[in-house]
């Protein structure tokens, strides 16, 4: 047989093997090898597992290290070996920072078992084996019934050992046995609460009328099966807050299962699974796991296996449910497809909505995004035929949508109404209590106070490591949002003795004075500060959602997707938190905020009304939200667009300079700003300048942002531009392609 070598790309955290590596296998393992396989390599002085990526065909080369072992021969499908590779070019990143997004937490937390199953003694005298050896094994096997691989090792070389184990595998005399940690922790999901049982799709629930689509949704649903029969496609399915998007998933999930393929199924946050896998579950039982990386290392790793096993054929998680093993996925749902959450801010930094469309091209999978307030390149993309267009202007059961009221703060105060709630705002929540109804109060942002003053000198309490003011909290202390310190709170100012004041307003003071206006109301808060883990939000959640609270408070936690019946009123404090920051997408991200919070009431048969506070009621997001005009919000938005050269009409690219030294980080800023001019050609060179928030956790920022027509014109002119650059010691580069903030 022919010289064979492999590519293996090594899972370690050494700096030098974030490349493939060259190895040559050994003719013993020839047949078992193949892309996706997990195998054991010789690296430095001692072993590495890795993953073989590709066989770059016979090496002209010697001294190649073999290959030691065959851990598992289909242990990723080669699907996801594509996937990463392209995801390592497309991002500017090296295979081996994708490489851990594809693999379970506890790959290297495996025990191997080898069972005897040939037999009692007397069949085991009749056998021929290949060598004394492989006799010796055999009766030591057959004696002990299940040993250990890591004894056996200890008893005999594993260079004589494991061909003996394969052909024991061979003949059917030996099963090897891998288990992991955590494999039977009981129930996967990571949220406490019942999730119903197996009810069929199509029921409301047990006992209840089936759900009967209205014709749009029928015609959803009709599309998107119809693409399953041929070779995939992206579809946006724009529906109206309440339209019954859910449903469409469902039975689009129901027939791609008719179809032996399984369902993957992406929400932009943690709070959003306990619904949306109750429901799946409702529908379809224990086919249904949950993936996120909030769980323990033991579930998720068991989760990892009942997929790439074919036990489990739906998937629901966050965006990192997107890598699971699943041999065959035939749809993939991106809900809320808007969300930011979707960009992954750590290397390798991917957008989940991007990747979700590449690995449907590379499984020929559908792909649909949904939401009712599509992102503008999500929708310029469906009306120019990339993705096919799917709308629902309806809400299920004829319920009509909420009737809006926009609030002018600056009237309140000029007719000497100086609380943070206006007074229209007070009789509608007072009203709604009475009638026994639920509410919903958001503000995006946490804590007590985001800001602390001295009334006399100005002196601010700021953050030694980050560049920002410390926020004050219901439990007297100051912190930093960005890197946790924390600070007890004084009065008296530091500098000149004066006193400090609070300004602003979080969800903490919100909950105060709701608390002292309204002493009867049950009251829940959900923000950063309550909602630490999926579980502690499920619980709020499901508090909620069985009506043993009145008035839920919180920040875009409780924006997006939440179908809670009994809300008929919804309360936006201020409107413009989110309206005037540094970043081109600001107007848009007010807008889909005030649309999806004000979703969420009258959902059912009960009207639903929404108040929006606000400083600035002229301002485009706060005006069409108001109409519920997507249409004329998106026709404004991508003018501005245009006009400006903003995505979708071009490609962005940011390059994050960080440091702990301001100096040198802005001197590097400034030398490869020249460098990039220079050597880039047809990039359009943006600052240098100081980041948003100019240090975090020490480190100072600084940033350039390259604009140029398409990807591949920046990767060209950016590769050029740093072969002749050499970035200082004490400065580090981060490389994002599509940032959807500008940091």
């Amino acid at each position: 047989m022919a010289k064979m070598v492999v590519d293996v790309l090594i899972n370690s955290a050494l700096q030098w093997v974030t490349r493939p590596l060259t190895y040559e296998v050994p003719l013993s393992l020839q047949a078992e090898i193949g892309v996706g396989a997990r195998v054991l390599v010789p690296l430095g002085k001692g072993n590495a597992e890795g993953i073989v990526t590709g066989f770059p065909g016979e090496a002209s080369w010697e001294n190649l290290k073999p290959v030691r072992e065959v851990l598992d021969k289909g242990f990723l499908p080669p699907s996801l070996i594509e996937l990463l590779f392209w995801m390592s070019e497309y991002y500017l990143c090296l295979p081996g920072e994708v490489l851990p997004l594809v693999l379970p937490p506890l790959v290297k937390g495996r025990r191997i078992s080898w069972r005897w199953t040939g037999g009692g003694e007397g069949e085991r005298e009749g056998l021929v084996l290949i060598s004394p050896l492989a006799v010796e094994v055999a009766a030591y096997l057959a004696r002990r019934g299940e040993v250990s691989e890591r004894q056996l090792r200890r008893r005999w070389p594993a260079g004589e050992l494991m061909p003996v184990l394969r052909e024991l595998e061979e003949r059917g005399l030996a099963v090897r046995l891998r288990s992991f940690p955590g494999r039977n922790q009981g129930p996967a999901g990571g949220f406490p609460g019942g999730v119903g049982d197996f009810a069929g799709v199509g029921d409301e629930g047990p006992g209840g009328p089936a759900i009967v689509l209205n014709p749009a949704q029928r015609a959803a649903v009709e599309l998107i099966t119809s693409a399953l029969e041929g070779e995939g496609g992206g579809f946006l399915l724009h529906g109206i807050t309440g339209s019954g998007k859910t449903e469409v998933y469902v039975r689009s999930i129901a027939a791609t299962l008719e179809r032996k393929r399984g369902a993957i199924v992406l929400v932009p946050e943690h709070s959003l699974i306990p619904q949306m896998a109750e429901r799946l579950r409702h529908a379809f039982g224990d086919r249904v796991v949950i993936v996120h990386g909030e769980l323990a290392p033991g579930e998720r790793t068991a989760n990892w296996f009942k997929i790439r096993g074919g036990e489990a054929m739906v998937v629901v998680g966050t965006r990192s449910a997107l890598f699971v093993p699943m041999a065959n996925p035939g749809l993939i749902v991106v809900d809320e497809e808007h969300a930011t959450t979707y960009k992954h801010e750590a290397t390798p930094r991917y957008d989940a909505r991007e990747v979700a469309l590449k690995r449907g091209q590379l499984e020929r999978a559908v792909v649909v995004f949904g939401t009712a307030t599509p992102s503008t390149e999500a929708y310029f993309l469906a009306r120019r035929g990339q993705l096919k267009l799917v709308e629902l202007k309806e809400r299920v059961a004829g319920s009509a949508p909420p009737r809006i009221s926009v609030i002018d703060m600056r009237e309140e105060f000029r007719s000497g109404h100086c609380g943070h709630f206006s007074r229209e705002l007070q009789r509608e929540i007072s009203s709604a209590l009475e009638r026994g109804e639920q509410v919903i109060l958001f503000l995006n942002r946490r804590g007590y106070a985001p800001h602390v003053v001295c009334r006399f000198c100005g002196y601010v309490p700021a953050c030694h490591q980050c560049a920002v003011g410390l926020t004050y909290h219901a439990d007297g202390r100051l912190r930093c949002h960005y890197c946790g310190l924390e600070r007890p709170w004084q009065k008296v100012c530091p500098r000149c003795g004066g006193s400090l004041a609070l300004l602003g307003m979080g969800t903490q003071r919100v909950e105060a004075e709701v608390r002292a206006c309204f002493p009867g109301a049950r009251i829940l808060r959900a923000d950063g500060d309550t909602t630490g883990s999926p579980r502690r939000w499920a619980e709020i959640y499901h508090q909620f959602a069985c009506g043993k609270a009145d008035i839920l408070i919180g920040t875009q936690t409780i924006a997006k997707g939440m179908d809670f019946e009994g809300v008929t009123l919804v309360g936006v404090v201020n409107a413009d938190l989110s309206l005037f920051f540094p970043d081109f997408r600001a107007r848009e991200r007010t807008f889909q905020l005030l649309m999806q919070v004000a979703g969420r009431a009258g959902r059912r048969a009960r009207p639903g009304k929404v108040v929006i506070q606000t400083f600035n009621p002229q301002d485009p997001a706060i005006v069409f939200a108001a109409r519920q005009d997507y249409g004329g919000f998106y026709r404004t938005e991508i003018a501005a667009r245009r006009f400006l050269r903003y995505p979708p009409f071009v490609k962005l690219a940011r390059l994050g300079l960080m440091g702990p030294y301001e100096g040198e980080v802005i001197s590097a800023a400034h030398a490869l700003a020249r460098v990039l001019q220079e050597e880039a050609t047809g990039v359009e060179v943006l600052g240098p300048a100081p980041a948003a928030i100019a240090r975090i956790k020490g480190e100072y920022r600084w940033q350039l942002t390259l604009k140029a027509p398409s990807w591949l014109q920046i990767k060209r002119g950016l590769d050029k531009g740093l072969a002749c650059y050499r970035m200082p010691a004490g400065v580090r580069l981060i490389k994002e392609m599509g940032p959807v903030t500008m940091w």
